[in-house]
Order: structure tokens, then sequence, then C-alpha cells
């Protein structure tokens, strides 16, 4: 049985079907919506609606956005800040304050809208809102601290003041510290962010802080009154030295005339006559000395005395701001124009540290001429001792003198190195005044003096270094590559032969040394050495207990070295055996084509190759000896000759393959007519 529906339900259950319905018919649109909004542009764009700085980025892609951006942030470069303070302000551009649009970030927050999911999402992608995103901004602090100097001064900012110790003429007067307010860097760089982020327009009021100086009104004042003391009249400082000093001044003096006149007339009566007459031959002796060097004076001590006038401290006064230990006022006088006054005395006062020497006589005995400190001014005290004076009544003081100035050799030192006399000597000899003998004297200059101490490996190149036109060298002939040629240097060779015969004959360990490729009658066969430079070099090691002192002596003709040291008394013996292994010269051709064929010129004689055997014996304090052997080869020097080019035999450098002409022959001979008849041959 059906019975009859109650009507108000009925409309209940109707209202609430339509509902539903309507839900249903909403979610569709919405989703056809979405669809349709995702459909109409990339799925990594940028949602409808997307705003920056007035720019729709909506429905661009991530790289048109980021395009677009990068407009965005020369305009924001561009955009003029409005900056107000005290009723005044000042205009800039963001780009003058390091302001940057940070292009990253801000493309990463447009990206992000409308891709974070949810409701709203849905929401926004169906009514297609407007969404404004804020600039993300950069500000450079530097570049803002830079230019807020000029904007405190353009806003009439009252600014802290430190003070300062100026000069009125004279006089010092103290510019006394006040407190003040410098510009908030950090909140100003806040408020230019924030404002530039919201696309603002409106002034940007301008934050300070308040600032109270370091430096105290008394500590300004307290460095005026030091100021005034050493400003307010002359200073000077006097030296005078004591009886004592002069004396010591002047004994030194007579000793050093009295060693002079001594070296003087040892000279004198250092030949007998008849080996003086020798000198005047093509050789000169060993025993030929230069002239022996003047006597070094030292100067007697004198008072001395130095005004600095008020304008001298004027141009010398400095007044700087320090930090440490504290922030404070400095008065003070600059060392460097203080020195300016001592220049005219100086050189009465002045006497360098004598350090020792070894001085030689004739007769090779060795002496230490003791070292003794210096005098001189002290400028490391001079500025102290001006303040010390200005507080005085009188305002004068002493002249700090330094007496005790340390030589660099100390007659200590001199005797530690245990040279106690001549070890071994070597000469050679070499014509007059070419520029080779310029270049031995060169080098002799350099080495003289040396000192190798014991257990050192001592190295000639290392010591002399490259040899050049602008270190004092000259164009000289020396070997290369088996030729005569032209090198700085040139003819050096003779003092390494002369030294390393000396270091021979001491029985000094020789390390490094080369014979030269020919030979040359002016050294000992065999016993002789080369060098160039890097390679090859002359060197040898210390091995005694003893320094060694090089001392080169050298005349017009001649070239000296002698050693002195202490080799305990060894003793060497030197042998060289008789040439042998004999090899014939090598010809070689210069091409002459005015050379008549029959006829040829030497132009170098040449001379064979050979070998000899060098022995070196060094007899050794306890008794042992010790034995060396080296065979040194000498290349055969090649004989040179001048021919016409036809005579140059084939495979020889300068060969042509020319015929030589026919001689000419002699008609009258061949007729009969005058002169003898021909010789028939056998």
């Amino acid at each position: 049985m059906v019975s009859a529906a109650d009507p108000v339900k009925s409309r209940e259950r109707s209202r609430y079907g339509r509902a539903l319905l309507g839900l249903g018919v909403a979610l569709v649109a919405l989703a056809g919506a979405i669809s349709l909004s995702r459909s109409e542009g990339p799925s990594d764009g940028i949602a409808a609606g997307v705003v920056v700085f007035g720019h729709d980025l909506g429905g661009k892609s991530d790289a048109e956005a980021r395009a677009e951006l990068e407009i965005v942030a020369q305009e924001v470069g561009r955009k003029e800040l409005v900056l107000t303070a005290g009723g005044k302000e000042l205009r800039a551009h963001a780009a003058e304050v390091g302001a940057v649009l940070d292009v990253d970030q801000t493309a990463t927050a447009a990206i992000a809208v409308g891709h974070s999911g949810g409701f709203g999402s849905l929401l926004r992608a169906v009514n297609r809102t407007r969404t404004d995103i804020p600039l993300v901004v950069t500000v450079d602090r530097d570049a803002l601290a830079e230019a807020a100097p000029a904007w405190q001064a353009a806003l009439g900012v009252d600014l802290p003041f430190d003070g300062a110790v100026e000069l009125d003429g004279a006089a010092p007067i103290a510019k006394l510290p006040h407190a003040g307010r410098r510009v908030d860097l950090d909140g100003l760089a806040n408020a230019i962010t924030t404002a530039l982020a919201a696309g603002a327009d409106a002034p940007i009021v301008v934050p300070f802080v308040d600032e109270t100086p370091p430096i105290s009104a008394d500590a300004v004042n307290a460095a005026v009154a030091r100021a005034r003391v050493i400003l307010s009249g002359p200073i000077t400082l006097t030296y005078t030295p004591s009886e004592e000093e002069i004396a010591l001044a002047q004994a030194e003096n007579e000793e050093a005339e009295k060693r002079q006149k001594e070296t003087e007339d040892r000279a004198k009566f250092q030949l007998p006559p008849k080996k003086r007459r020798m000198k005047h031959k093509s050789h000169r002796l060993v025993v030929e000395k230069t002239p022996p060097k003047k006597a070094d004076l030292v100067p007697i001590p004198e008072p001395i005395e130095v005004t600095w006038s008020q304008e001298d401290l004027l141009a010398a006064f400095r007044a700087d701001r320090v930090d440490e230990p504290t922030p404070s006022f400095v008065v003070q006088l600059d060392e460097s124009e203080v020195k300016r006054k001592l220049a005219p005395v100086v050189a009465k006062l002045f006497d360098a540290a004598r350090d020792a020497r070894f001085e030689i006589d004739a007769a090779n005995h060795i002496t230490i001429v003791p070292s003794r400190p210096g005098t001189r001014v002290d400028s490391s005290r001079l500025v102290d001792a001006l303040y010390a004076a200005a507080g005085t009544a009188d305002r004068r003081g002493e002249l700090p003198v330094d007496k005790k100035a340390q030589p660099q050799f100390t007659t200590e030192a001199a005797t530690a190195l245990g040279i106690k006399g001549p070890v071994a000597e070597f000469t050679t000899h070499h014509p007059c005044c070419q520029d080779r003998v310029k270049n031995i004297h060169h080098i002799a200059d350099m080495l003289d003096g040396t000192i190798v101490r014991a257990g050192e490996t001592f190295s000639v190149n290392s010591a002399i270094g490259p040899r050049t036109l602008q270190r004092g060298f000259f164009l000289a002939p020396s070997i290369g590559d088996g030729e005569m040629v032209e090198t700085p240097g040139g003819g050096i060779s003779q003092f390494a032969t002369t030294f390393y015969n000396a270091l021979f004959n001491g029985g000094y360990s020789i390390k490094e040394h080369k014979p030269h490729s020919y030979y040359f009658s002016r050294y000992p066969l065999g016993i002789e050495a080369t060098l160039s430079y890097p390679k090859p070099d002359l060197a040898f090691y210390n091995d005694t207990s003893s320094a060694v002192l090089i001392r080169c002596d050298y005349g017009s003709t001649f070239i000296r070295v002698r050693l002195f040291g202490d080799n305990g008394g060894r003793t060497v013996d030197r042998k060289v055996s008789a040439p042998f292994d004999f090899t014939d010269p090598k010809i070689e051709y210069i091409p002459n084509a005015h050379r008549d064929p029959e006829k040829e010129k030497v132009k170098e004689s040449g001379s064979n190759g050979y070998s000899v055997v060098v022995q070196r014996v060094t007899h050794m304090p306890d008794g042992t000896t010790r034995e060396e052997k080296r065979t040194v080869v000498y290349n055969a020097r090649p004989r040179v000759l001048e021919v016409h080019p036809c005579k140059i035999p084939k495979d020889e450098k300068g060969w042509t393959g020319e015929k030589c002409p026919e001689p000419e022959k002699d008609e009258s001979a061949e007729s009969g007519e005058g002169g003898s008849a021909p010789v028939p041959e056998n």
C-alpha cells in the first residue's frame, strides 16, 4: 500500500539535491579553469597576474621572466631616492648607494606564486588575481659609508669632533672635542631596502646615532702643554770630546804613519841593484810590488755645537692622532727633519768603526791590524735629547754620541781564523797594456782580500758572477768552440791559471778545474786552468783547520796570487810527464780568389796535439802522502792556409768544385828566343 508523501520533507530533499548538483558543476568548472590556465603557458612558467615593479610576468617562462627582471634591475638602479633630515633633503640614485636588485631571489619569489598548491592557488588561478611581488634588494654598505660624509655635510649634521692641536703662528692652541651625531648606516641601509622593495616614492628619513669622541678635553690640553714646551725657543745640543779620546786618535794616526813609512822604506830596498835593472826587461820579477797605499788617518775629535732655531722646530713639529694603546694626540718632532741640522757637522764627528784587517809586509809577514769601535751621532736618541733639553732652564743638552759603534769584523774574529803566514804563491807574465790585461786586473781586484774559512768550498764563478761590459769587463780574445773569439772578460783564464797553481802548490783540495783546449806557452805545461761563465769553473775546498786569505797583486806585465793561512806544514811535489800520443794538426782553408793558385799563404802555422800526465804528491803533516794523477789532453792547433778556392779539397769547408786555371805559357821560350832551354824531367 502506498501512502502519500509528506509535502515539507519533499521540499527539503529537493533543495539539498540541487545544492549538491551546483557544487559538482562548480568543481568541474574550476577544474576546467585550472586546466585551461595551465594550458595557456609552459608548465614551469609564471602564474597569471604576477607583477614585479609594474612589469607583468604572468604566463612568461622562467627565462623570459629573468630577462624582464634584468630590465627591472636597471630601473631600480636609476630610481631616485629622497633623503630627509631636519627639514633638509637631498636626492641620490639607488645605484649611488650600491642598491642592487637580487634577480635570482626575486625570480624565485615570482615563480613560487601559483605553484604552492592548496585551495588558495586554485581560486587565484580561476579569478586571475593580481599579485605584486616585492623586490629583493641589497645595499652595499661600503658604498653607503663612502657617500655618508657628503650627505652629512649636505644635511648640516653636527658631527662629533675628536679635537686637535693646531699652530697659531708659533703658538700651539687646543681645539677641544665635543659630542655629535653620525648617520646610522645600518638603519639607513634597512630603510632604503624597505622603500625599494615596496616601490615606494615617499622620502626616506635618515636615521642618526649619537656619538661621544674617545679623546677627552684634558688629553688635548695636555698635548698642547707639551707642544708649548718643545716650541717655546731654540734648543742647543753640544758634544765635547775628552782629552783621552783626542789622545787615542792622535796615537792611532801616529802609528798608521809609522807603518806607512816602514812600508815605503822596505819598498826601496826590496831588490838588489842587479835585480832592479831586470825590471826593464820584458818579464818582470815575482818580487815586484805596486806602490804602497797611503795611510788611513782618523779624524781628531773636536767640540761640536748644534742649535735648532724655533723655525727649525716648527718645521719638524707634528701633532698626530693615535689609537694605540688608547686614543690620544701625540706631539713630536720629525726625526728626518731634525737630522737636517747635523749635515754640516756630522763629518767632524763621524768616525766609522774599523774592521780588523790583515797587513802583509814585503817579507810576507802577516799581522792583524786590530779593529776598533767607531764614533757617530746616535740618531735614534736625537729627538729624545731635544725633548730633554727643552725641559731645562737654558734649553741646552748633550748631543747623543755613540762611541761604541761595533765593527763587522773584530780582532777576535780575525784571530779565530788561524791565519798565521804564507802558504803558497804563483806568478805568471803577460805583455803589457792589452784589453785582456784589464780583465785580469779587474778580476784580481774583485777577489783580493777574500777569506775562505776552514771547511768552506770557494768557487770563482760564484764569487765573481757573469762577465759583462756593464760589470767592468772588456772584450778580449778567448777560446769558444775551439776558435778564438772576442768575449767580455777574455783573458781571465790567465788569472785562473795563476790561482790554480797557487792552490796546487798549497796542497788544497781542488774540486773543479779544466785545462785549456790548446796549450799556451805562457802557462806551466799541464798545470793550468781555463775559466768561463757559468762553466768551466775553478773551485777548491779548504780542507785545513785555518782560513785562507787570498791576496792578488799585479803590474803591467804580471799577475801574482798569494795564499795565507796554515796548512799544517804540508808540502807538494809536482811532476809532469813528457808529451805523448801526438796528433797532427788539421788543415783549415781560407778562400781568396785573388791569390795565385800555385801559391799559398800560411795564416797560422798550427801545432801538434799531445797528452801529458800531471802528478801531485802532497806530503801531509802526519807523514802520509796523497797522490793525484791526471791526464791532460791538448788538441792540435789547426794549420790555417789562405789559398785560391780551386785548391780547397772536396769535403772541406769552402770547397766549390772550381777548376784551377791553366798556367800561362812562356811563348818566347817555346820559340827559342832568349832564355835557357827547358830541362827535361827525370
